[in-house]
């Protein structure tokens, strides 16, 4: 079974907040961060040039590979001319501290191959052919080889589930470890998909686990609470479902193992052991993202109905929903 691993970004070439960047390592690598995804391109920064960026990098990377991290950093052919490197010379990357590069685009399957051989190499999913995947695969040592997905700073940029999953499944299928990335509330820029750029990183971390093996932090010096949150998620052995709960008395009670039905007409019924709530029998309005109690149930409504015999007790957000969908044991707690 594949380790799952949580990573932030650092874009050295954004040298007025270096000094946050280089303080972020030690407080992440305590809430469990092992993975640091780095930009070195004009994208990242557009004052800074490459080889400067490259410089700073290597400050950082001296602090971070004290603590044992994972560094990878983005390459194409245009900044691999600027720094005088090939796809058969990438030594100036391992002698300042790279674990990885990450071949964004430009790249045929024979230059990566020839990466493997020196570094750890990551497969950018949406320029790279299943066939040409296959060729690594037959080719490379597939311990030098993972995937990572870009990221999109544009509103509505961002790429849909469906079309994560088709990629994701090529990775998948041979055994290759995928990462993605989550925004965080500072900017809301550096996202994955779509539908993430505004969630929470408690919520965005939970959803995206569901799909990958990696979940880095896109957004450059997130704050201590979103790092604890995704570490929350990470350290869990459990999914762990957020709700907005309207009546405390009995959400309290909700904090405990569910196992999750998906087969109900109008909801998913999640159940325990134990009666949660036993009192009068309450006719409520119900309405999608409801989640009412029954006994040792809890109800969670997809779709707006009439009135029925649940006593009501909070609602859920539509991340949070699609999320205990795709589980089938979670663990209820207040947002």
């Amino acid at each position: 079974m594949t380790k799952r691993r949580i990573g932030f970004s650092i874009f050295p070439g954004w040298k007025e907040i270096k000094d946050e960047q280089i303080s972020l390592l030690k407080n992440a690598r305590d809430l469990g961060f092992s993975e640091i995804f780095m930009g070195i391109g004009p994208g990242t920064h557009w004052r800074t040039p490459v080889n400067e960026a490259l410089s700073v990098a290597k400050e950082i990377l001296k602090e971070a590979n004290k603590l044992d991290y994972y560094a990878f950093v983005d390459i194409n052919p245009q900044i691999l001319k600027e720094l005088n490197a090939s796809p058969r010379n990438l030594s100036m990357f391992m002698e300042i501290g790279f674990k990885g590069v990450r071949a964004d685009y430009g790249f045929s399957k024979e230059e990566i191959v020839e990466m493997s051989k020196q570094m750890t190499v990551e497969l950018n999913p949406f320029e790279i052919s299943e066939e040409e995947v296959d060729f690594i695969a037959r080719n490379a040592n597939l311990e030098r080889i993972k995937a990572c997905h870009n990221y999109y700073p544009v509103l509505y940029s961002g790429i849909s589930k469906e079309i994560f999953i088709e990629k994701n499944r090529i990775f998948k299928e041979r055994g290759i470890e995928i990462g993605a990335f989550i925004s965080n509330p500072k900017f809301n820029l550096r996202t994955t998909l779509e539908v993430l750029r505004y969630v929470e990183p408690f919520d965005s971390a939970n959803y995206l686990f569901k799909f990958v093996d990696r979940v880095l932090i896109g957004d450059p010096i997130p704050d201590y609470e979103s790092l604890r949150q995704v570490s929350e998620v990470f350290k869990s052995d459990i999914t762990k479902i957020r709700i907005k709960v309207y009546d405390e008395s009995v959400g309290k009670r909700l904090d405990k193992k569910f196992a999750v039905e998906n087969y109900r007409e109008f909801a998913i019924v999640c159940y325990t052991r134990d009666n949660i709530y036993e009192g009068e029998t309450c006719y409520t309005k119900l309405f999608k993202n409801a989640v009412a109690v029954r006994g040792r149930e809890v109800w969670i409504f997809t779709r707006d109905l009439g009135i029925g015999p649940y006593r009501l007790v909070g609602e859920i957000d539509d991340i949070n929903m699609e999320i205990v969908k795709m589980s089938s044991e979670i663990m209820l707690i207040s947002k």
